[in-house]
């Protein structure tokens, strides 16, 4: 017991004391062991340590072990709890052309797209509308870290240069860095990592502000999104919320009428002060607008991106974006086929899309995304997952 306390911070202690960790790792974590781990989620870093083991019987435990910054070192997070590989539909399709058919079911706008990833490019294996523009959500972040990681390649940003927390770039949830005190420095790669693992949209717009509008506009093209130019101006996620939540109709009609400079101009003078007036209590308006003020993409075009990702993340200085990629797997499927998951989703009312990254235990990567739209109702997730899940199985089995 008195070791566990050396060990551990007082504040972790408080919600788990030191008897009850010692019950724990005696009755639940033992008889369950030994745990191997296989695979690492967000990487090794100092501070953190989450993984994916297995025990004797290949079953798949998440295990997060956390310590201080600064000695001596103190643990302030440890977790162990089994994890099941996710169930796909009861009769999964055996083809690409029948899962493309299932997921064109499951909504009035889909699009869909898997493919292995090569030096020369992605080699399709399936496509179904991939390069028709729909609504994407968060999915949209991969185009921010994108030009995130052109810009330290260049010089022009660091992984561990400091971020202020500002208060002109607060946002709504995802995220719970809009909680932070203002002014409190990060690392640019901590608004990296929730930007993608918790979709954190105050991340995201500092990540936007810091690296430049113009810039990451620029990189939708450089990722070789087909369309890039229906996503100008590119709109911060605050901007987002203001526009669909409290102008009205005529006035979002002005905006979509208006071309990229005007438009520009409506998002500083109009949009801007109502984002700092927005409360998390208020109505969401639901699919309205949907379809016109978003972001857009093709699954092939986010395909595309993972691949670009995937090519620019290879050695020491890319390292962090595999890291970002792999915290939220996703979908926890099992290591003995999969070395590595990386995963960027995008949701909002009426509009899926989500799309991998991953590495086989022969080498060989890949990537597929799906992205459902319904501008009238709600969309069937559950569906999508289920057919994901298909995807995955196909991908494994791709000779």
């Amino acid at each position: 017991m008195r070791e566990i306390r050396a060990h551990v911070d007082p504040a972790f202690l408080a919600v788990l004391p030191a008897d009850q960790i010692r019950t724990v790792l005696k009755t639940y974590v033992g008889p369950n062991g030994p745990l191997v781990p296989a695979r690492f989620e967000g990487g090794v870093s100092e501070t953190r340590a989450y993984a994916i083991a297995l025990n004797p019987a290949r079953q798949m435990w998440r295990v997060v072990l956390s310590v201080s910054p600064v000695e001596p070192f103190l643990i302030t997070q440890l977790y162990f709890a089994p994890v099941s590989t996710p169930i796909g539909p009861a009769n999964p399709p055996r083809r690409w052309s029948d899962l493309a058919d299932a997921i064109d079911a499951l909504a009035p706008r889909t699009s869909f797209a898997a493919a292995e990833l090569t030096e020369a490019g992605p080699i399709w294996l399936s496509r179904l509308y991939g390069d028709k523009q729909r609504a994407i959500a968060s999915a949209f972040k991969l185009y921010v870290l994108g030009e995130l990681v052109r810009q330290v390649a260049s010089g022009e940003a660091a992984w561990q240069e400091s971020l202020a927390v500002q208060d002109s770039l607060r946002s709504l949830p995802n995220g719970d860095m809009r909680l932070l005190p203002t002014g409190l420095e990060l690392p640019i790669q901590y608004f990296a990592e929730r930007m993608i693992a918790g979709s954190d949209n105050t991340a995201t717009d500092h990540l936007i502000a810091r690296l430049g509008r113009p810039r990451v506009q620029a990189e939708f093209a450089g990722q070789g999104h087909s369309r890039p130019e229906q996503n100008l101006p590119l709109l911060m996620t605050r901007e987002w919320f203001a526009i669909r939540m409290r102008l009205r109709d005529t006035q979002i009609e002005r905006y979509l009428a208006a071309d990229a400079g005007k438009r520009l101009r409506i998002l500083a003078d109009t949009v801007d002060p109502l984002a700092a007036q927005l409360s998390e209590t208020e109505p969401w308006p639901g699919p309205r607008f949907l379809d016109r003020i978003e972001w857009f993409a093709g699954a092939a075009d986010l395909v595309r991106a993972q691949h670009w990702l995937w090519r620019n993340s290879d050695g020491p200085d890319g390292a962090p974006v595999r890291d970002a990629l792999s915290l939220n797997c996703g979908a926890c499927w099992h290591p003995d086929t999969w070395r590595y998951i990386g995963y960027k989703g995008g949701y909002e009312t009426g509009a899926m899309s989500n799309t991998w990254l991953l590495q086989r235990q022969d080498g060989r990567w890949f990537s597929f995304a799906a992205i459902i739209n319904d501008t009238r109702r709600e969309i069937d997730a559950n569906g999508l997952w289920l057919l994901q899940t298909a995807a995955e199985r196909l991908l494994a089995t791709t000779v």
